[in-house]
């Protein structure tokens, strides 16, 4: 009988979603920069918003990235720990 996988780590998964709000919150930072470099004018509650719409889909894709990581990780399925070349196959011959 196979082993029941191991549980997700929640302190490596919420990292990775505090690694994902600091990225969006450095990307709307340098779009704000361009944008006042501009003649357009915008107002600072739209700058507000498109700070918190970056910061929280970073940390969204950071979250969902590190939860699939993990689950590929502790999958028993042995297709799931194939390793492939560069040119798509795998090393094992079917």
């Amino acid at each position: 009988m196979a082993c029941p996988p191991e549980p997700l780590q929640g302190r490596r998964i919420v990292l990775a979603g505090l690694v994902g709000a600091v990225l969006g919150l450095s990307v709307s930072l340098f779009l704000q920069a361009i944008v006042a470099h501009t003649p357009v004018t915008v107002s600072s509650s739209a700058l507000v918003w498109f700070r918190i719409l970056l910061a929280s889909f970073g940390s969204l894709g950071g979250m969902a990235i590190e939860t699939v990581r993990q689950l590929q990780v502790t999958n028993p399925d042995p297709a799931y720990h194939r390793k492939v070349y560069r040119t798509g196959r795998s090393c094992e011959r079917i």
